[in-house]
């Protein structure tokens, strides 16, 4: 596959053609998975003939130095006037349309000087609470409108946050399939041995932080189940460190529990599609996502998948045809709060899903072959519905429609003085 080729940049005006740029601002650009979806989105959209300046409210790190070696304007706020430092990027640059990251900074600024203000919902927020749960209700009134990553994500938005759901565009995340090609092309090999899996245990690859809202005490209650019915599974943990704390409790448990020898957590390593070649099936029965990157990677590597109804899975499981998607342990989304979320996450050690885990594990090991052929199913499906080529070109409509509205409406204003 390769890239669209560049269109020359035209104006916003009575052409109703879409330009840049486009100001995109995030709290900080150094290292993240939403970091890194701000870096390939910008180039994607430079490719289809958009330009982005990147405002970063914090540290400008690793990912923003890859961004300025490729040629983007990337901004670290003054922290001594962040507001005026911010309203004389915007005006150098004449921007058109604001594209805000889970970042609220400048959203007074792009009302008072008249941009438009779109933002990205990245997740089911049930996490938020206190201030930050205010704010979010708060800001929605700066909000010309949203694009949410998958209908979890945007249902939770308008049940319990109060989001009109009229303002949210839901477009699912994607995958760059040439990047991933060249990773796969370039991995370097791991082995089953390193680990200490053997050559004809089933193996799962969880990909994710040790974040216990992964839901990793499931897993283990799951594994502790399954042991009484074989020896012959392994699920590999692989992620980085979020709270010390709650990982070594974690690590307590899988001991005292019996279960450490199957339930591995080795730590955070960067290249996955390693661990994908060494692995049978994918693993992730998250309380929350919005739409899993590291979901979209099983299917590329071509893993069967055993996912939680949460975020994007309940679009890509259909009818267990690619894997087999849970219950989740709250039922309804809109049920969910910080609350709830933090005492089935830190709190408890018993699930009422975890027996539902443990049948859908012993299924994909007694049935190998049938559900490596549901990999390879999720693999074409990824190709032809989840390249982020193809995603970001669909925001563009979306982008322009919100400056056209927002003109339309300052014109309306103008004529009925």
């Amino acid at each position: 596959m390769t890239h669209k080729t560049r269109q020359p940049e035209t104006d916003v005006g009575a052409s109703g053609q879409l330009s840049g740029p486009v100001v995109v601002e995030l709290s900080s650009f150094d290292r993240g998975g939403l970091e890194k979806v701000v870096l390939d989105t910008s180039v994607v959209l430079r490719d289809l003939g958009l330009n982005s300046v990147i405002v970063s409210c914090g540290k400008v790190g690793h990912l923003g130095e890859i961004a300025r070696a490729q040629g983007f304007m990337v901004y670290e706020l003054s922290q001594n006037d962040p507001l005026g430092h911010y309203r004389k990027i915007l005006k150098d640059h004449g921007i058109k349309l604001a594209i805000s990251h889970f970042s609220r900074t400048g959203y007074k600024i792009f009302q008072e000087v008249g941009i438009p203000n779109l933002t990205f919902i990245h997740n089911v927020y049930a996490f938020l609470n206190g201030a930050a749960l205010d704010n979010f209700r708060q800001d929605d009134a700066f909000v010309d409108r949203y694009i949410s990553v998958s209908p979890k994500a945007t249902d939770y938005a308008a049940s319990r946050l109060g989001i009109d759901r009229g303002k949210i565009v839901t477009v699912p995340n994607g995958l760059l399939i040439d990047e991933h090609v060249a990773r796969a092309r370039a991995a370097k090999p791991v082995t089953r041995e390193q680990f200490g899996i053997r050559e004809d245990d089933y193996v799962f690859l969880n990909v994710a932080s040790y974040n216990l809202h992964k839901s990793h005490y499931i897993m283990a209650e799951a594994m502790h189940m399954l042991l009484r019915k074989t020896d012959r599974v392994r699920i590999l943990c692989i992620g980085n460190t979020i709270v010390p704390h709650h990982v070594d409790a974690l690590r307590h448990h899988l001991e005292a529990t019996g279960v450490a020898d199957h339930m591995l957590m080795p730590g955070y390593f960067p290249d996955v599609a390693s661990f994908h070649a060494i692995a049978d099936a994918f693993l992730l029965p998250s309380l929350i996502e919005g739409w899993s990157i590291a979901m979209n990677e099983a299917m590329f590597f071509g893993k069967p998948m055993i996912l939680s109804d949460t975020g994007g899975s309940s679009e890509v499981i259909i009818g267990g045809d690619i894997g087999i998607l849970l219950p989740n342990e709250y039922g309804p989304v809109s049920e969910l709060h910080s609350e709830l979320l933090d005492d089935i996450a830190y709190n408890r050690r018993h699930f009422r899903t975890s027996a539902y885990l443990a049948r859908a594990m012993l299924d994909f090991a007694d049935n190998p072959g049938r559900w490596r052929e549901a990999g390879f199913k999720g693999h074409q499906r990824l190709l032809e519905n989840y390249d982020f080529v193809e995603v970001v070109r669909s925001y563009l409509p979306i982008f322009k429609d919100v400056i056209d509205s927002a003109a339309s409406a300052r014109k309306s204003a103008v004529s009925g003085r």
